[in-house]
């Protein structure tokens, strides 16, 4: 099973990484920052950065009020990498994305 839910906030904009010809499909990606449960030694406060990628119709129109806004981001991880396994990555595709806050 696949499933990750993840809540945490949307750095910047999401930038749109596809359009389809007539405007109906979008694909966007940003980046959200999840802080760790822990602090470092200083006190300072450590942050995850994930890859995420939605669909137009899951982040809906209303993504520009989301930047520094708490997020809920449910979807599953897909991982991509060289055919010679010595680098990979890691992204999160949303099938559902919620403002908190």
């Amino acid at each position: 099973m696949n499933n990750v839910t993840i809540i945490g906030q949307i750095e910047g904009m999401p930038q749109m990484i596809y359009n389809s010809k007539t405007g109906d499909k979008k694909l966007y990606k940003f980046i959200l920052k999840v802080p760790r449960t822990y602090k470092q030694k200083d006190g300072s406060q450590v942050d995850d950065f994930i890859n995420v990628k939605a669909w137009g119709n899951v982040l809906g129109d209303e993504y520009e009020y989301f930047d520094q806004s708490y997020v809920g981001v449910e979807g599953k991880l897909v991982s991509f990498g060289m055919s010679d396994a010595t680098s990979y990555g890691n992204e999160l595709v949303a099938s559902k994305v919620v403002q908190l806050g």
